[in-house]
């Protein structure tokens, strides 16, 4: 009896040594697998408004006063003096500009009638204003030289010449068509000279192509980069939206986004010829990223879990600490526990993205191989039941604040983001989708597809 007793004693003082005594178990290897943010192709529009009202100003200051003085005019005893009446006014349809430029006209010719064998006649002066209309259209030579072409659409007479004397009838066609003729190619070269020579097209564009291709950071928090390798440039029929002419440049381009460390710079690439397409740009096409660092992950799960207890067919196990790592493409759960089982266990699982929880979620999830190797030895209960099942719903982590911020920050860059003086990157993103989701050193990675309607914009060319 007392030797029965005996071994019943050291069985139990085993058991309870067992129970006691903290399992050592290996740390799963830490490693990351290669995370790329993908570079996405995508057309930066590059709309350079020319604002009319401004070239409308330019043509004004540049004709003033008395435009045409002309005498013995196709060798008749004929004058015309033309001034400028009031201001030219533009406006515009597509590539077609209009103009109505008012003229005061003063002419001295000679009036002469044959009467009783004799030829009478005196010197007349009469006055009057006319409005010439003219029209001018706008092309884009291959060497980005605005070419324009302006041609006279007609007249009408504002105030018809009018003298005193009776039976004298100024010659009102001939006038009108005088006028025509003498301020054609002063007009007209004045108005295509302005517009070819004074916008330098190709200088914004090729500003705007260099300009772009630097690493630029968009959002220091996240430490979220772009670089931008511009592939094409293409030209697309001209539009008008008010008094302004938008002359339809796109970039096509390769973008990609980095996290971390300022990316270096590709070689520039030179501006190429464009090449004439007959459709506006497409939106934005941006891959961007966002770290959720496994600190707030465990802290989340921590406030869930820490001192909770789960029950299994009569054993007990009480976690009282939690953190996270990767190894290998999956995240790695490390779990420190007391009760039925006490020692430091390590479980694993796929981490992905649940669209409907808008939340970091773990699926699968496993014990590491050493951690059921020690539990086949020590704890097969808890290898076999369902506590591992029962802890995973606590390790979803909601995101829906870090795409909010994702959006704000993409919103940001795109509401008013400046390239260089007078060029700025302005737009509005349109849609947020998470394709993705990585672990790197620290955090899972939430990589999303932003696209937007964005503009590398001129803002203003000087006449």
């Amino acid at each position: 009896m007392k030797k029965h007793f005996f071994f019943v004693a050291i069985a139990s003082i085993g058991l309870l040594f067992t129970a006691c005594k903290t399992m050592q178990i290996d740390k799963p290897t830490e490693s990351y697998l290669p995370s790329n943010l993908a570079p996405a192709l995508s057309e930066l529009p590059l709309p350079v408004e020319l604002d009319v009202k401004k070239l409308e100003v330019a043509v004004n200051k540049k004709l003033t006063g008395l435009i045409y003085d002309g005498t013995k005019i196709a060798n008749k005893d004929l004058s015309v003096k033309i001034w400028k009446a009031q201001n030219f006014t533009f406006s515009i349809h597509n590539n077609v500009i209009e103009y109505r430029i008012p003229l005061k006209i003063w002419t001295n010719f000679t009036w002469k009638v044959q009467k009783f064998g004799l030829t009478l006649g005196d010197h007349y002066e009469a006055t009057g204003s006319i409005a010439l209309t003219y029209k001018t259209t706008i092309s884009i030579d291959k060497n980005w030289k605005l070419v324009a072409k302006t041609s006279g659409s007609g007249y009408e007479w504002l105030q018809t010449p009018k003298i005193n004397a009776i039976g004298v009838t100024v010659p009102v066609t001939p006038v009108a068509n005088l006028a025509l003729t003498q301020c054609d190619k002063l007009i007209t070269d004045e108005i295509d000279k302005l517009l070819s020579q004074s916008i330098d097209l190709k200088k914004y564009v090729n500003s705007a192509w260099t300009e772009v291709q630097k690493p630029r950071q968009v959002s220091a928090e996240n430490d979220l980069w772009l670089r931008v390798t511009p592939k094409d440039v293409y030209v697309s029929p001209f539009t008008t939206t008010g008094n302004k002419l938008n002359l339809a440049v796109a970039l096509y381009a390769q973008i990609e986004s980095f996290m971390g460390a300022q990316p270096g710079a590709n070689a520039t690439v030179a501006l190429p010829d464009f090449k004439y397409v007959n459709h506006p740009a497409q939106q934005l096409n941006l891959n961007v990223g966002a770290d959720v660092t496994f600190a707030k992950i465990s802290e989340i799960a921590k406030k869930q879990l820490q001192n909770k207890t789960f029950n299994e067919g009569g054993k007990t196990i009480t976690i009282t600490d939690l953190s996270i790592f990767g190894s290998g493409g999956k995240a790695v759960f490390v779990a420190d526990v007391v009760g039925s089982f006490k020692g430091r266990i390590y479980f694993t699982g796929n981490m992905v993205y649940d669209p409907e929880k808008i939340a970091v979620a773990i699926t699968n999830p496993e014990f590491s191989v050493k951690t059921s190797n020690a539990l086949v030895k020590s704890a097969s209960w808890l290898l076999h039941g369902m506590i591992l099942k029962k802890i995973t719903p606590y390790l979803t982590y909601p995101i829906n604040d870090t795409l909010e911020k994702m959006k704000a920050d993409a919103n940001k860059m795109l509401g008013n983001y400046t390239i260089m003086e007078g060029v700025a990157l302005q737009g509005k993103m349109n849609s947020l989708t998470v394709t993705d989701l990585t672990l790197v050193p620290g955090a899972a990675r939430v990589q999303a597809n932003v696209k937007g309607s964005v503009a590398v914009k001129v803002q203003d060319l000087k006449f």
